[in-house]
């Protein structure tokens, strides 16, 4: 993901409830003290249930996320296909809101 990509993203998300903040010394959007994405590598890493992991690991849109090899984050993706970015960025809020409602 480009930086005026991560910037626009940003813009969009941040309000009262999600701000930004860093995570393995990435840029990364939350709400409350939860993390939802962050940006590793140029690349979009999301927090999302296992089944939406799943269906977009096997459509092709990402891999499971490894910040080190060997160590694989359960719940977190990085997208490595086209998506629809907005979309998916609202379903991990959506998740991790609800998940630590």
């Amino acid at each position: 993901m480009r930086e005026d990509d991560w910037a626009d993203l940003v813009e969009r998300f941040t309000d009262g409830e999600v701000t930004r903040g860093h995570m393995f010394g990435c840029p990364g959007l939350r709400t409350g003290r939860r993390f939802f994405t962050i940006r590793w590598e140029e690349q979009l890493v999301l927090k999302l249930p296992a089944a939406r992991i799943a269906d977009l690991v096997q459509a092709g849109g990402g891999t499971p996320f490894e910040p080190m090899e060997g160590r694989r984050m359960n719940g977190w993706i990085l997208l490595t296909g086209a998506a629809d970015t907005t979309s998916l960025v609202e379903q991990a809020r959506a998740y991790v809101t609800e998940q630590h409602a």
